[in-house]
């Protein structure tokens, strides 16, 4: 059975790893020197190089002839090293190896006595997030006070569930995720020393899939050399990688960029039976519309830039719930139905219903029209609303920005930074128990809509006008604001 390329061709030296050069500048520069620590903590995303590095440093410390900060990878320590046949270097998976005994038997017990063969005893303790609460304060004392022949490398995906105790007695290094055109670079060599070429394209795809993980690209590369073919090209590759090309993901992005929802979902429904992987075409789609959304925002495009952000927000809110759909394609097409549906026009300042919209629209179960009402400020502006089909909102518009301020003062009580917010915004139309305010900046509209915020505001609005009413909180820049008020009375904007 051939050996795994990711296995095959894992780096023998520290200018062997691909990318994170912040690391090993900053432990040749101790190995050099003599002052490596005692403890050392690798975090970052999966694949990125973590535990080889650890591997590394494992033979640096005990290489018998090292070059500079180089292991010689030729000395009996880096052999027995590289061959996982060292008993002084430990690698522990402390996913399955959670609870206190066994951070006792492997490693207190044994880290008291003096390395058998090497220099220093090594303990690469992997996924160390996985630990039980009494292993890690059983693995605190050691490192408190470890032996000076012990050297311990802490390896997590997860930082924020290693306890802060652990944290600030290690060197802590930050592995970042591998660029794409390194990743090409990786594994246009790899292909290389297989006598094998592998289209350009190809590789370009592996490293967007593999979203900056080395371990990742490299098992799909091994997956498409194993077609054992001499030469691959992107058809060749499709029966291996995941099934979701930048030409797909690209037809998506322009329906969905040209707001024609029926041609987007009809591609979602083509690509689900054709086997495309519904969650990375999402992911794609995310990355191209944002590259886009930066594009429009330095040009200053304005409507592109309201829909585009709509737009990436319905997708990655599609993401999240997609995995427990029953039919793959049914949260992305739900979200081009939304992203595509026609904006809302700002309403008038004295709303009307008309007679066909007031029958088919709810009516509340106690009419507001009963109910005694505030005098509202008088509004010079407001439009005499036809006698007929007048259905009379719970709260007008005026009544509303009249008591804003008593709105303010109650939320100030107990939230400072809300009202902040909220000053940003305007109150520009009332439906029913629905108020509608507008934002000129997206990040305003979405903290008002943030759930805690959101309640927080509801529940300051009950108390004040003794009625249950609900925000809805929009972005709309200034130019939109005219231009949908200019539709609704049917004029223009003149410049």
């Amino acid at each position: 059975m051939s050996e795994a390329i990711y296995r095959k061709y894992r780096p023998t030296t520290f200018a062997d790893v691909t990318n994170q050069e912040h690391v090993k500048t900053a432990l040749g520069n101790q190995i050099a020197q003599g002052s490596v620590a005692h403890a050392y903590l690798f975090t970052g995303p999966r694949g990125v190089g973590k535990t080889t590095v650890a591997r590394l440093l494992a033979k640096a410390v005990n290489c018998l002839h090292r070059k500079g900060f180089e292991p010689c990878n030729a000395c009996e320590a880096c052999e027995a090293i590289a061959a996982g046949s060292a008993l002084d270097v430990l690698e522990i998976d402390a996913a399955s190896h959670t609870g206190v005994d066994n951070v006792r038997e492997t490693i207190i017990e044994s880290v008291r006595f003096a390395p058998n063969r090497l220099a220093r005893k090594v303990y690469i303790i992997d996924e160390v997030h996985m630990l039980s609460t009494s292993a890690f304060n059983a693995l605190l004392k050691t490192l408190e006070e470890p032996p000076a022949h012990a050297l311990f490398i802490l390896a997590t995906t997860e930082l924020h569930k290693v306890p802060a105790t652990i944290i600030s007695r290690c060197q802590r290094f930050d592995f970042r995720r591998i660029e794409t055109k390194e990743l090409v670079k990786r594994l246009k060599e790899i292909s290389k020393e297989e006598g094998v070429a592998v289209a350009e394209d190809v590789l370009a795809e592996i490293a967007r899939h593999a979203q900056g993980c080395a371990r990742d690209a490299e098992s799909m590369l091994g997956q498409i050399l194993a077609l054992g073919d001499k030469s691959i090209s992107m058809d060749e590759a499709m029966l291996v990688l995941p099934s979701a090309t930048h030409a797909l993901v690209e037809a998506f992005v322009n329906a969905v960029r040209s707001q024609d929802a029926r041609t987007a979902v009809q591609m979602l429904n083509q690509y689900a039976e054709d086997g495309v992987d519904m969650p990375h075409l999402c992911d794609d789609a995310i990355v191209v519309l944002r590259d886009v959304l930066m594009e429009s925002v330095e040009k200053g495009n304005a409507g592109d830039t309201a829909f585009l952000s709509r737009a990436i927000e319905e997708l990655l809110s599609a993401r999240r719930t997609m995995k427990t759909d029953a039919i793959p394609q049914l949260s992305l097409q739900l979200a081009v139905l939304r992203m595509c549906a026609p904006r809302e026009h700002v309403p008038p300042p004295s709303p009307f219903v008309p007679k066909e919209v007031a029958s088919s629209r709810p009516v509340a179960s106690a009419p507001a029209a009963k109910e005694p009402l505030p005098q509202p400020v008088p509004a010079p502006e407001q439009t005499q609303a036809p006698e007929a089909s007048i259905q009379t909102p719970a709260i007008s518009l005026n009544e509303l920005k009249s008591r804003w301020r008593d709105v303010f003062a109650v939320i100030k009580e107990s939230n400072a930074s809300l009202p902040l917010v909220l000053q940003n915004g305007e109150l520009v139309g009332v439906d029913g128990k629905a108020i509608d305010m507008t934002f000129q900046f997206a990040f305003h509209a979405e903290t008002v809509n943030l759930e805690k915020n959101r309640r927080i505001l509801e529940e300051t609005l009950q108390k004040v006008f003794g009625r249950p009413l609900h925000v809805k909180a929009r972005h709309v820049t200034v130019e939109e604001t005219a231009n949908e008020i200019a539709e609704v009375f049917g004029g223009n904007i003149v410049s």
